[in-house]
């Protein structure tokens, strides 16, 4: 019975050793940054949204990141938008992260069809083909991203800043791309009349560049 209790608390604290340390071999690159984002980011006043460690919560996001087809998206809600509670500022940095990726889904087809399809047509329409697409796919990203975690700090004047971590799969993104292409030929005939361009451009993947 001595025997089988002890065995039974060194497989405990394996486990929990295993929860606690760094991790193996080959997710030693991810903990290396995990430690570094957490010692750059608590010096600059910043508290993680939650139980977990900074670090932790920073392993755990690079993990997730480091599979295939995956990509990150990050809500900042600073300056102007920092709020008076945390749950505001949980709610404002996934709108933001929606907002952030609408728009540069947004500005990837404006690029794709100013230097491919759009010699000579009126630039008001295309403004408005454009605003109209980053709306949907604001609308339609939402479901799609999963929050890894948030970080926050309060500032001087008593409001508090937020930056809330997510990913997604470019799969997922993608569909939801295609459903606000879909949405989007109904109201332009511009994007009815070049459908299958601008549906190549849609569906073509791109990285998000966060600040």
């Amino acid at each position: 019975m001595v025997k089988k209790f002890v065995t039974l608390g060194v497989a405990a604290l394996v486990a929990l050793g295993t929860l606690a340390g760094p991790p193996k071999n080959n997710e030693k690159s991810a903990w290396k940054y995990a430690k570094k984002e957490a010692k750059e980011l608590t010096a600059q006043g910043w508290k993680v949204d939650g139980s977990q460690t900074m670090e932790e919560a920073f392993y755990k996001h690079k993990v997730k990141l480091q599979a295939d087809n995956v990509d990150e998206i990050i809500g900042n809600v600073q300056g102007a938008m920092a709020t008076k509670t945390l749950n505001q500022a949980q709610q404002w940095g996934t709108t933001n992260a929606c907002i952030s990726y609408a728009k540069q889904a947004g500005m990837f087809l404006r690029g794709r069809i100013a230097s491919e399809i759009a010699a000579g047509v009126d630039a008001a329409s295309l403004d408005n083909l454009y605003e109209g697409y980053e709306a949907l796919v604001q609308k339609h990203i939402q479901g799609e991203i999963k929050r890894s975690f948030g970080i926050y700090r309060e500032t001087k004047d008593g409001t508090i800043e937020y930056k809330s971590y997510y990913v997604v799969d470019e799969d997922a993104a993608s569909q939801a791309r295609m459903r606000a292409m879909e949405n989007m030929l109904k109201e332009s005939e511009f994007a009815r009349k070049h459908a299958e361009d601008i549906s190549k451009f849609v569906q073509e993947g791109f990285k998000m560049l966060n600040e």
